[in-house]
């Protein structure tokens, strides 16, 4: 005589949840731990103050770096990308064309329901941090 279980299909549906539980948390331990370090001698705590006030800390990803303290102007030609992590944080793509004709990609990475994305036409100072970081002002901030 064979007995069956009626609570094995539950069984197997508890466990089904637990392991996609499991599943998600290690997801978001594991990208959480990717956010890159704000570089020193930026004044933001977080990746979440980003765009504050303005100011965007860029990450550039294509084209010609930025001295330290050199300033030029640029217009923001796209915006792609803009899906949010687990952090909601947005890591948005933007070419912008600097003044003198050449264009540069960067990486905005900002909360976009606290700090709006930047946007085709947005023209910003652009002024180098160090190495690969720049850091980018609307006009009037």
């Amino acid at each position: 005589m064979k007995v069956q279980h009626r609570h094995y299909p539950i069984g197997q549906l508890l466990l089904g949840m637990f392991v996609a539980s499991a599943a998600l948390l290690y997801s978001y331990s594991a990208h959480s731990a990717e956010q890159l370090p704000i570089p020193r001698g930026v004044p933001m705590k977080s990746w979440q103050e980003n765009g504050s006030g303005g100011r965007y800390l860029l990450q550039l990803i294509q084209g010609q770096t930025l001295k330290a303290g050199k300033t030029v102007v640029g217009t923001v030609t796209n915006d792609t990308d803009c899906d949010a992590d687990a952090d909601g944080l947005s890591h948005c793509h933007n070419t912008i064309e600097l003044s003198n004709g050449s264009k540069i990609t960067v990486i905005d990475t900002h909360n976009m329901h606290m700090n709006r994305c930047l946007g085709a036409g947005d023209k910003l100072s652009l002024t180098g941090v160090n190495g690969a970081w720049i850091m980018g002002t609307l006009p009037g901030k």
